[in-house]
């Protein structure tokens, strides 16, 4: 029985089945799994073949189970292939009038590093005091004069990630571009709350306003990326009051309702604290609208979430361009300039 190819085609195995299937019950047990797999198809498609070309080389297949082991893989592999598939029609299910050109090339060398020589990594920054309050700035090589500044913040469930593992080529392209970008890692659940991974946040917003110029960046021109838990922070930092943003990008996720600015926890006699109470829904006009949720209390969407076409939820306005979700908080008096 070949043992070194056994164990990563029974975990590819089950996440494939839970990556196809519906399988609520199980929880993370299944989730997990079926969110990496959908992640980085690819990537795990090459771990398989690589570990069958191993066994192969050493002359397990031909041993007791070996043929039938090799035969899982197979099917494995083309379940690879239909969730590919899948992940392929999301233009249609957008509605999108036109496929999306996709950079085959650089999906299939995902794995492999993302950026060029021309641009610079800037590791470790401190933003603030203690562990995970650091950040990654990356500018061209030649230093641009007055850039747009890009500030993302990973996701993760406010409880795992960090500021290397998403949106690499996406930062990347934009350095190419004439950006300056930062990618910035924030403290994790469960060691601290919602309140102090916001405070996060906002110290980095603060930081890269303040040391921009010093790698060619325009701090009047400062737009803030996220993804899942980034994006929710990112709107947060908006409603908490920081103020001259140019504009908010989330890249993908369920933000919830986030809380108004002007709510405060009411077991603050300062009126201090953002509460984490629920709000009154907001009263929906359009049917294929989307509901927000107050920070910390994000609940998981029962359903698949209606297809977003424009929603405009005080600060917030939300529209669809070809496929994609942009947030703008371009309401905020004082806060977010028009762009």
């Amino acid at each position: 029985m070949p043992i070194g190819l056994v164990v990563p085609v029974v975990l590819v195995g089950w996440a494939t089945a839970c990556a196809l299937t519906s399988w609520r019950r199980l929880g993370g047990l299944a989730r997990v799994p079926a969110l990496v797999l959908n992640e980085l198809p690819f990537l795990v498609g090459y771990l398989l073949i690589a570990s069958a070309l191993l066994a192969l080389t050493q002359g397990d297949l031909e041993s007791t189970g070996g043929p039938i082991v090799g035969a899982v893989l197979v099917v494995e592999l083309l379940g690879l292939v239909v969730i590919v598939r899948r992940a392929l029609r999301a233009d249609g299910a957008l509605h999108n009038p036109t496929a999306a050109r996709r950079p085959w090339r650089r999906i299939l060398l995902a794995p492999l590093p993302a950026f060029r020589r021309d641009i610079v990594r800037v590791p470790n920054l401190a933003y603030g005091e203690g562990p995970r309050r650091n950040l990654d700035v990356y500018h061209h090589r030649d230093r641009p004069a007055v850039a747009p500044v890009v500030l993302h913040f990973h996701g993760g469930g406010f409880r795992s990630s960090n500021k290397r593992r998403e949106a690499r080529p996406l930062i990347g392209h934009l350095v190419t571009q004439g950006m300056v970008c930062a990618s910035a890692n924030y403290r994790l659940r469960p060691h601290v709350e919602y309140d102090e991974q916001l405070t996060d946040v906002l110290a980095a917003i603060e930081w890269v306003r303040s040391h921009a110029p010093e790698y060619g960046g325009d701090p009047d021109q400062i737009f803030l990326v996220g993804s899942l838990a980034g994006a929710y922070m990112s709107i947060g930092a908006v409603n908490a009051g920081t103020d001259g943003i140019a504009g908010i990008v989330g890249r993908y996720g369920y933000y919830g309702d986030l809380m108004p600015a002007a709510a405060t926890d009411p077991g603050d006699p300062r009126g201090e604290r953002p509460s984490c109470q629920p709000v009154e829904r907001p009263r929906i006009r359009r049917a294929n609208a989307c509901r927000l949720e107050p920070p910390g209390r994000v609940r998981r969407a029962s359903r698949r979430p209606p297809r977003l076409r424009s929603l405009r939820v005080d600060p917030l306005e939300c529209h669809q361009r070809r496929g994609r979700a942009v947030h703008h908080a371009l309401e905020r008096e004082r806060t977010v300039e028009r762009t």
